[in-house]
């Protein structure tokens, strides 16, 4: 009466053989043959595969009910061992091998995972994308009323859960875009498990939705307003502005801004590592971020409200510029002004250093090599010029080879 499991054609099979009969019935849980371990008869301890946990439970419970479901009713065909093994793998099959349970053991792995390129932890921001990514699918299928599966997800699917989170959540193209990326990531590795064979979501319609940021920078004149800001009886606000200054004459990522210490200091540059992409970057050492470096001991600190400080920061420094940008209220697309001071942010320091370099007539070879960028495709996305500046530089240059023949 003993049940075991082996792998057939890619796919976990329990088997039952004993007095003359042979009797298999597939689970119908995909599984790599490399995963399984024949001696325990349980998927192997690697931790990709996500709900690996849920099914090594699952399998373990169907001996135990077959077991059961056989003491009592003695079967003496093959035909009623097979109805037996069956009614043993029925029960609670879909809590180990459903979409939605996948996602949400997916995104709990995340924050085990590091980055292979760092070997530091995921960013909270991807972690969180995958949680998001799971309750989004949950909501939907509680919206919709409708079955989820890794088969359901197709055009189709894609239309219908778009238009869920455009009337749910109101979010802007670039967030959608966001989770249907994640979606597409956690497809791609149920395959790679062989928990589906599905491929519905690489069709050419369901696509990223992605429609470039109107981000603003801070001119060279705006950075030294910032920077001559007297903030002595305000130390939060110092601080932040301290911390956003280093951005703006490193170019470095907040993250990477709050990461430095002395060790990073070799000479005149900087030496550091960034967290987001891995890439060593050497920084010329300035004397506006020497002595923010110094001021506080090579210990800059993180601080959860620093946007917030840094919009008050820059209203006191007067960056009061009416921007018009177009922007998403309840999910539609509308003009919309803001003082400039409303739209600063951390990351505006990192765009204010290419952009301001740019101007300068720095190579964008040169500055790439500074921000990190791999790519001028995603460098270009940093530099905020409007049409006019962008003429201005095409005059200037101009004016400055008329100089020359003269």
């Amino acid at each position: 009466m003993i049940l075991n499991f082996q792998i057939r054609n890619n796919t976990i099979t329990a088997r039952y053989k004993q007095r003359g009969a042979d009797v298999q019935v597939s689970t119908g849980i995909k599984m790599k043959k490399e995963y399984w371990n024949k001696h325990t008869q349980q998927i192997k301890g690697i931790t990709s595969i996500v709900n690996r946990i849920d099914i090594n439970r699952y399998l373990l419970e169907c001996k135990e009910r077959f077991q059961k479901f056989y003491l009592e009713s003695q079967p003496n065909s093959k035909e009623q061992v097979k109805s037996l093994i069956k009614r043993a793998l029925s029960d609670k099959k879909e809590s180990c091998v459903d979409l939605l349970n996948f996602a949400k053991s997916f995104s709990e792995l995340q924050s085990k995972k590091t980055n292979p390129k760092t070997g530091k932890p995921l960013a909270k921001s991807t972690i969180s994308k995958f949680k998001l990514l799971h309750e989004h699918l949950e909501g939907y299928k509680n919206h919709s009323e409708k079955p989820l599966s890794f088969e359901n997800i197709d055009v189709a699917f894609y239309y219908d859960f778009l238009e869920y989170l455009k009337e749910k959540h109101k979010y802007s193209p670039n967030t959608l875009g966001k989770y249907i990326q994640a979606l597409k990531t956690l497809m791609n590795e149920a395959i790679n498990q062989k928990l589906t064979d599905n491929e519905g979501f690489k069709s050419s319609h369901f696509k990223r939705i992605s429609v470039e940021a109107e981000n603003i920078y801070l001119t060279d004149q705006e950075v030294k307003a910032i920077l001559l800001l007297d903030l002595s009886s305000k130390p939060h606000l110092e601080r932040s502005r301290d911390v956003f200054m280093v951005g703006c004459y490193t170019g470095l990522r907040y993250q990477d801004v709050i990461s430095l210490n002395r060790g990073c200091i070799n000479g005149n540059y900087i030496n550091t590592v960034q967290a987001k992409t891995g890439e060593r970057v050497t920084i010329p050492l300035l004397p506006q971020v020497v002595h923010i470096l110094e001021k506080y001991d090579y210990q800059l600190k993180a601080n959860t409200k620093i946007n917030k400080q840094l919009k008050e920061v820059c209203k006191l420094a007067k960056i009061n510029q009416i921007i018009w940008r177009k922007s998403y209220v309840d999910g539609i697309l509308v003009n919309k002004s803001y003082k400039k001071y409303e739209l600063v942010s951390s990351h505006t320091a990192r765009r204010s250093f290419a952009t301001n370099s740019y101007q300068k007539g720095i190579p964008t070879a040169t500055i790439m090599k500074i921000t990190g960028h791999r790519t001028e495709k995603s460098f270009y996305k940093y530099i905020k010029l409007d049409n006019k500046e962008h003429a201005d530089i095409l005059f200037k240059a101009w004016e400055s080879e008329s100089v020359k023949k003269a």
